[in-house]
């Protein structure tokens, strides 16, 4: 809306020219008319208006002095200027004083509407150009508590004072509708950043910090637009200095994360309302990492999933922000990555973008958990499942390594990784299924590899036999073979030479 003020010393030049203003269009609003130009300097500090038009010629302080004097404290108000002389002279030093025109009266109403309408347009493309020059430095800032001298100096606030807001939904649509209908009633007095889809920030600019009646009808407006929708929003206090943009998105992003904790569909609370939170959930994890960790071995997914449980009621308890959970999230999927070799592949390298995000929407705690306990349940799950069918082939798949690797060094836990078994189980199943452990059976191969060369290959000597088979310690391999074989390596070369 283009904001114009009036100054002829012609009471019916003035009160005329404002009715006819105003009946051309809703985008124009003749707030103030003035009988000379000392009362609107008078008053100056308190208006805001884009347009003056004025006369040349009046009592105290005339157009030309008036224009001249804007032009020094306000360059941005475009000045019309209008008389009834046709004087050159007049029209020069108009166009000196940086008037947008010279109006001769009576006013042509083509004229002037058409004056009107072009600066209309140059404002509007103007405070666009503004407002996104605008939020791009805002987006930088409000993620900064100490922004740099040098990025501020680059940010122009168009108000005394702001106020952050921080606006979540349960649809990106309900959140827009809640900023579509403040601006229609509020006009352009905030920016809008979309941080993501269903959560924005405002910046809120007021000529004074914002009172609990205009915030009370914000909330009204947001109810309204936000019917059948679930809304958290979260305000901080009013500002003077832009440095604190990023405190005060900070004091709005704790309001609006504490909404997953309440169960009416609108949470909105100022920073003075809040009672912050216990945040201190870095501890709770590692008191049951322990559990976790052992049901996590043995893959007991019931036992996983109840401390699971069990840390959320915690967390619950002191109403940790989201952020805060989500990163404990992360950490039980690290530790899951850690304790269950293929956990990477059923769970997408542990907490997966797209998890990530479905858990940042969630407008619930009760939903947080159910999210992630239901990808994490999927994945140890698939992974059991797994291991079972696998359980079968196992033991055949051990025994097929080691028969062509016997040479080579396989700690327990290196083979229960190839099948994806835990070492304590694999164990137990080639035990049962050979009668061996498999140490056992390492050197029963191993040996009898030993034995074959002794009788077919008389060139190698004994050390070297020893290394072929995994033995590179000539005593070790004597002894073990005596042990196993009842003779030494070469009381058996000779025996099987005859």
């Amino acid at each position: 809306m283009l904001r114009i003020v009036i100054v002829d010393d012609e009471v019916l030049i003035r009160e005329g020219l404002a009715r006819m203003i105003s009946k051309e269009s809703s985008e124009f609003a003749v707030i103030r008319t003035y009988p000379d130009g000392k009362q609107l300097l008078d008053e100056l500090p308190s208006l805001q208006f884009d347009v003056l038009i004025t006369d040349i010629r009046m009592p105290q302080i005339g157009g030309l002095e008036l224009i001249r004097l804007l032009k020094s404290s306000h360059p941005h108000i475009h000045s019309l200027l209008m008389s009834g002389f046709v004087e050159f002279d007049y029209a020069r030093e108009a166009i000196r004083s940086s008037a947008v025109d010279y109006l001769l009266k009576p006013i042509n109403k083509e004229q002037l509407f058409e004056i009107l309408h072009n600066l209309d347009k140059e404002r509007t493309l103007l405070r666009e150009k503004e407002a996104r020059h605008r939020t791009g430095i805002l987006l930088s800032i409000l993620r900064i508590e100490e922004p740099s001298a040098l990025l501020l100096s680059s940010l122009s606030l168009p108000g005394a004072y702001f106020s952050v807001f921080v606006l979540k939904g349960d649809s990106p649509a309900a959140v827009c509708a809640c900023a579509d209908l403040l601006r229609q009633e509020c006009g352009e007095c905030f920016d809008v950043l979309e941080l993501r889809q269903g959560l924005e920030a405002w910046v809120w600019y007021s000529a004074q910090p914002l009172t609990p009646d205009q915030l009370l009808e914000i909330r009204e407006s947001m109810q309204a637009a936000g019917a059948g929708h679930r809304l958290h929003a979260g305000i901080s206090r009013s500002y003077a200095d832009a440095a604190k943009l990023g405190a005060a998105y900070l004091e709005a992003r704790q309001g609006c994360d504490q909404g997953i904790y309440q169960s009416r569909p609108l949470h909105y609370v100022t920073i003075e309302e809040l009672i912050l939170p216990d945040q201190a959930g870095s501890e709770l994890l590692a008191a049951y990492r322990e559990p976790l960790v052992h049901d996590l071995q043995i893959l007991n997914v019931e036992g996983v999933l109840s401390w699971i449980h069990k840390l959320f009621s915690e967390l619950a308890l002191r109403t940790v922000c989201p952020e805060e959970i989500l990163r404990i999230c992360r950490e039980i999927g690290e530790l899951a990555r850690h304790e269950v070799p293929e956990f990477s592949g059923a769970y997408r390298k542990g907490i997966s973008a797209s998890l990530e995000e479905q858990l940042e929407k969630c407008m619930a705690f009760a939903e947080m958990e159910e999210q992630f306990v239901s990808s994490f349940a999927s994945a140890l799950n698939s992974i059991r499942t797994h291991r079972l069918e696998m359980s079968g082939t196992a033991v055949e798949t051990i025994k097929r390594w080691i028969s062509a690797n016997y040479n080579q060094h396989a700690d327990l836990n290196t083979l229960a990784g190839m099948v994806y078994l835990t070492p304590s189980y694999l164990s137990k199943l080639f035990k049962q299924e050979t009668g061996l452990t498999l140490t056992d059976y390492m050197i029963e191969i191993r040996i009898r590899k030993a034995k074959l060369l002794l009788k077919n290959a008389p060139d190698l000597k004994i050390h070297e036999i020893g290394s072929e088979v995994g033995y590179p310690d000539p005593a070790y391999f004597n002894k073990l073979f005596k042990k196993v074989v009842g003779v030494t390596p070469n009381e058996y070369k000779r025996i099987s030479s005859v």
